[in-house]
């Protein structure tokens, strides 16, 4: 699911930027765009591999001058070795005028792609939001959007089934079956109502085995279905009210992501499409608050699961 953006941060004196808040700051940056911020700090470059391979790194930022090293060989480490073409920002101390060696280093690195380097630290922060907005400008764009809202909603599509089907293998008190039952009853009037030809097999279905019906349902139900069966007993740290709104900020969201295309209005592009006769209209600010939602969502949801694979 890829609303994470994956930084690896190697410094020394790493310790610094967390007292003063830079880390925090990057952070606040990625998590106002809709994304969830993954920092992996290196204080130690000798410890470099344990990290490098750990994540799908959208950005590596580097002191150029390391205890130990230089970032001629981190480079070579990153680029060479591991065949890694992500985003490297280095950065020095230094200013210009004391860094005799910058001419000598900017040539060297001058034909390397994908590579800025900042001189000096105080305005490091700047740099590293402007190199973020950078590596998110394609994911950014609406069309890729579209994908990365729809991968990210068929994630919680899978976490839901797992959840249930843990849940349903649990044994019950003969006192909760009764009301287990009802849920499936009145789950199978409702779908009744619409789905009048698929109606009996789902019944017969659910009827033998509560894992083929559920398998067997769209996202909605399996939603209506889980919430239903979560209401009996709500594990602690389970926002149940904020999976009430699932349906809305996810299923929902997803079905008019399908639907939309691109278009452009007043000279700004947005996603725009018609379902059941009503007109709805995405911008890059509405996509921001989907991203946002859907991590809120995923948090919750992997409580849940932690919450009943622990009692199981």
């Amino acid at each position: 699911m890829k609303l994470d953006y994956n930084i690896l941060w190697i410094d020394n004196d790493l310790k610094d930027y967390i007292d003063n808040g830079s880390i925090k700051d990057v952070e606040e940056v990625l998590t106002v765009k809709g994304f969830e911020p993954n920092i992996e700090l290196v204080f130690d470059e000798a410890n470099l591999d344990a990290f490098i391979d750990k994540h799908d790194y959208d950005l590596i930022i580097s002191d150029y001058n390391l205890e130990n090293t230089t970032g001629d060989v981190i480079i070579e480490r990153i680029r060479v070795e591991k065949q890694l073409d992500t985003e490297i920002l280095f950065y020095t101390a230094q200013t210009e005028n004391s860094f005799k060696n910058m001419e000598e280093v900017r040539n060297r690195l001058a034909f390397i792609e994908r590579l800025t380097f900042q001189i000096g630290r105080d305005r490091l922060l700047d740099k590293i939001e402007k190199v973020i907005n950078l590596t998110l400008k394609k994911l950014l764009d609406l069309n890729a959007t579209r994908g990365l809202i729809t991968a990210a909603t068929s994630h919680l599509d899978v976490e839901i089934e797992e959840i249930y089907y843990i849940l349903i293998d649990k044994p019950v008190d003969d006192d909760v079956k009764p009301r287990i039952e009802k849920i499936f009853r009145t789950d199978y009037k409702e779908i009744k109502k619409n789905l009048l030809k698929k109606c009996k097999a789902q019944r017969d279905s659910h009827t033998a085995d509560y894992i083929t019906y559920f398998s067997q349902s769209d996202a909605f139900r399996k939603w209506d279905l889980l919430k239903e069966l979560i209401s009996i007993s709500v594990p602690d740290g389970f926002d149940l009210d904020l999976f009430k709104k699932y349906y809305g900020e996810v299923i929902d969201v997803r079905n008019k992501f399908a639907h939309a295309k691109a278009v452009e209005v007043k000279g700004r592009l947005v996603l725009k499409g018609r379902i059941d006769g009503k007109d709805f209209e995405f911008s890059e600010e509405n996509c921001i608050k989907i991203r946002q939602d859907l991590i809120n969502h995923r948090r919750n949801i992997e409580s849940l699961k932690a919450a009943i694979i622990e009692k199981k």
